[in-house]
């Protein structure tokens, strides 16, 4: 029913039909291509800019160019005439400057939802924590009076009470006049920095004024005008903004959770904005640290993602902060992993049918570079194994024959030592220690080394044995030595990966 809903939607806005024709500028390009999502701090634009040239993409800055801070000199101590009103009310009794209840006649304006409440009467802001529905009039409960520092004072019944426009990031809105000031003053600060792409993620915010769609139309014409080379990106595809925008992107943020949301919602999305001419984005892909909530972003996480991005031929916002970048200890292996799959994307190297087989939400991949091609490998990544470290036997289910990696985490407390795994067709053995919060990481070539919970290298480790399981179930048998602390035992997980034939590729095939 969502799926049906959006299609519906955006159906509809497309035949919406205007007073007076949009605007069309010149020469607005189209792209497809990758980018980085900047912080905004101009320290750390260098080094980011330096980053995107390592990864191919280019660095784009998140744009709200119609955003009231409520500590702004429009705000306080005397409000704007300009902040954008959703409509007005009437006051039931006149109020004094120190009431914090009292009530308006009934009115529809209740049911926009609104998240910091604010209503303005004459030079007065008011903040309310609730509102009660009686017979024909609304009860206001916990007001603040004299909100954000403006000036509390009484006001006569006659007094129009207006309620007005707020955002999720607890920020006011302009009308119109006052918005095209906004972005006036914004493009002309946004042409002189160094960004690729301008991102603007609540577009359909810009039409909440008395000029509806049109606004959209006049807010992207400011943009365009003083940044004539930089691509704009918005959320939202309207009639007034196609002749404007470089792409969409719905800002739609994508985990190995979601797997297979990300294939039922993309086609239909894909096929839409192919419909409009204008090129589609699958969305945006974090790379974050561990925390006590989950672990610190994987190279597999990644993969699986790049992956579904080349399926669609669709390119994706990077949400990777400077401060994850500095701290995660595969940084650079992840952006020239994101350059090799973007590369290979831009340039056609996947054909039709690899790309049907790249849309499996439950399918991995992963991509080494061979020569002057690049060899595309099926991935098997098994679920998590939980240790019981004592006798621990499994039945390892690979659907390849091949050398087998592994990734084991050890977290609480203690530590384990001198690993061992017995296959059907030999013995693995790691003699080193891992305490908590450390992992075991053993690759295909046959490299270990043991890293912090971010990837941080640590020290090396020379594995001795055999790594391969056949095609099939496998029985693989577990041990260690285990070392405990305050009484209790490290929880230990392992993971096990395969590869099957790879698949050659070549740019341009």
């Amino acid at each position: 029913m969502k799926r049906v809903l959006f299609i519906v939607c955006l159906l509809l806005s497309a035949v919406v039909t205007f007073a007076q024709d949009p605007l069309c500028p010149p020469n607005i390009s189209r792209s497809t291509k990758s980018y980085l999502i900047a912080n905004d701090n101009p320290k750390d634009t260098a080094f980011l800019k330096e980053k995107c040239r390592q990864a191919g993409l280019d660095l784009g800055l998140q744009v709200l160019a119609n955003r009231i801070p409520t500590d702004s000199k429009l705000v306080t101590p005397k409000p704007s005439k300009h902040l954008l009103k959703q409509g007005a009310l009437q006051l039931q009794l006149p109020i004094n400057e120190t009431q914090t209840e009292f009530a308006v006649y009934h009115s529809e304006l209740f049911a926009t939802p609104a998240t910091i409440n604010v209503l303005q009467i004459d030079d007065e802001l008011v903040t309310y924590r609730s509102t009660e529905e009686v017979g024909n009039i609304h009860l206001f409960y916990g007001c603040v009076r004299g909100a954000f520092g403006t000036r509390r004072s009484a006001h006569s019944k006659d007094a129009t009470v207006y309620k007005l426009w707020d955002t999720p990031e607890r920020a006011l809105l302009p009308d119109q006049e006052l918005q095209d000031q906004m972005a006036q003053s914004q493009a002309k600060k946004l042409a002189k920095t160094d960004y690729d792409v301008l991102i603007f993620n609540d577009l359909k915010s810009y039409a909440y004024n008395e000029q509806g769609e049109t606004a959209i139309g006049h807010f992207l014409d400011t943009m365009h005008k003083y940044n004539p080379d930089k691509l704009l990106q918005a959320d939202l595809f309207t009639p007034t903004s196609r002749n404007y925008l470089s792409r969409v992107n719905e800002n739609q943020l994508w985990n190995a959770s979601m797997r297979t949301k990300i294939v039922e919602t993309s086609t239909e999305k894909q096929e839409f904005y192919r419909d409009n001419q204008i090129p589609w984005m699958i969305g945006n892909f974090q790379i974050h640290l561990a925390d006590k909530n989950r672990q610190a972003t994987s190279m597999e996480e990644l993969e699986w993602f790049l992956s579904k991005a080349a399926a669609f031929d669709a390119g994706f916002g990077l949400d990777f902060s400077v401060e994850t970048m500095r701290k995660h200890g595969l940084t650079n292996i992840m952006l020239n992993t994101i350059r090799t799959w973007e590369d290979l994307r831009l340039a056609h190297a996947f054909s039709d049918k690899m790309k049907e087989a790249l849309k499996d939400p439950y399918g991995d991949w992963h991509i080494k570079k061979d020569g002057d091609a690049f060899l595309l490998y099926p991935q098997h990544n098994s679920r998590r194994y939980f240790c019981k470290l004592t006798d621990d036997h499994w039945e390892w289910n690979s659907p390849y024959s091949s050398r087998f990696a592994l990734s084991i985490t050890v977290e609480g407390k203690g530590s384990i030592s001198n690993l061992a795994f017995r296959t059907p067709n030999g013995m693995l053995y790691f003699p080193c220690s891992i305490k908590a919060g450390q992992y075991l990481i053993y690759d295909f070539e046959g490299n270990a080394c043991i890293t912090d919970l971010n990837y941080n290298k640590i020290g090396d480790v020379t594995a001795e044995g055999v790594s391969v399981l056949d095609e099939g179930v496998s029985e693989v048998s577990f041990t260690c030595e285990v070392k405990t602390e305050e009484r209790k035992k490290p929880e230990v997980t392992i993971r096990y990966y395969t590869h099957g034939d790879a698949i050659r590729l070549q740019k341009g095939s």
